[in-house]
């Protein structure tokens, strides 16, 4: 497994530092609709549809609304800003309603439409908001390429430091092997990682700060993403979302902490005058 995991990930990871740097808008608009539309299709599943075609009809429909937005996205730019704060508003919902877990047994649910209209924000979130910072701005693939550093330093400081410290769980309902110190963990390599690229975004000491801000709320968002969809993971019964990248699982399994990460950072950074 963990074989399959490294040869994976070595053979996307150059492929997707040139897609993030070296498409161009149309094409990557096209790879955004790959990507997203695969993650529909493994949602749909999660959300209880079992025949083929309801689950491609779900695909289908996510798949127009993205193509719309990508249209807006040219000619009514005001349109797509109100979707992904809308959307991150929506998330800092979502990671309230995770903790009602705490305290409760999460279990198997069949079909449900709440499921069905989440993964519009959950699919249709993240799409528009890697649209925004990358053609929003000079700097648009280094923010990409920066949130993502983001969410594997989040992720691989949360895994070392829950593996040395983690004694208190956080959901332990929802994903029992995340901790408190694991987050703790993640936060700091985080706020390291921030200082560094405010430096090398020469950013003013006062924008300076609230990057730093918005890069540590955005790794607690990420979180939240993981938790919303190992949450629906256990109802589902299923260990993983798919079967499409060997040893890792399906494309919601790697993108499960940018599907909120993404709209997250994209309305911080709108919000604090660092992107237009």
């Amino acid at each position: 497994m963990l074989k399959q995991r490294v040869i994976t990930a070595l053979i996307l990871a150059p492929l997707l530092i040139w897609a993030i740097f070296s498409l161009p808008e149309s094409g990557f608009v096209v790879l955004l609709l790959a990507v997203f539309s695969i993650a529909a299709w493994e949602w749909s599943r999660l959300s209880g549809l079992k025949q083929p075609g309801s689950r491609l009809f779900y695909v289908v429909i996510l798949f127009v609304l993205m193509g719309l937005t990508a249209f807006a996205f040219s000619s009514y730019s005001l349109i797509v800003d109100v979707i992904y704060l809308v959307i991150g508003g929506l998330w800092l919902l979502a990671l309230f309603g995770l903790f009602y877990y705490q305290h409760h047994e999460v279990t198997r649910s069949g079909f449900d439409v709440f499921k069905l209209v989440a993964g519009l924000g959950i699919i249709l979130g993240p799409f528009v908001a890697l649209l925004v910072l990358r053609h929003r701005d000079p700097f648009g693939p280094q923010w990409v390429m920066y949130l993502l550093l983001l969410i594997w330093m989040a992720d691989s400081g949360a895994y070392f430091a829950g593996r040395a410290f983690g004694k208190h769980k956080l959901l332990y309902n929802v994903s029992p092997g995340k901790s408190w110190e694991g987050v703790a963990g993640g936060l700091l390599g985080c706020l390291l990682l921030a200082l560094v690229a405010g430096w090398w975004f020469e950013l003013s000491t006062m924008y300076y700060a609230w990057f730093v801000v918005i890069s540590l709320i955005v790794v607690l968002f990420s979180v939240a993403g993981d938790l919303v969809e190992s949450l629906f993971k256990r109802q589902a019964g299923v260990k993983d979302s798919g079967h499409i990248l060997p040893g890792h699982g399906g494309i919601l399994d790697r993108i499960d902490s940018l599907t909120a990460a993404a709209p997250v950072f994209a309305s911080g950074l709108y919000l604090a005058g660092l992107i237009a």
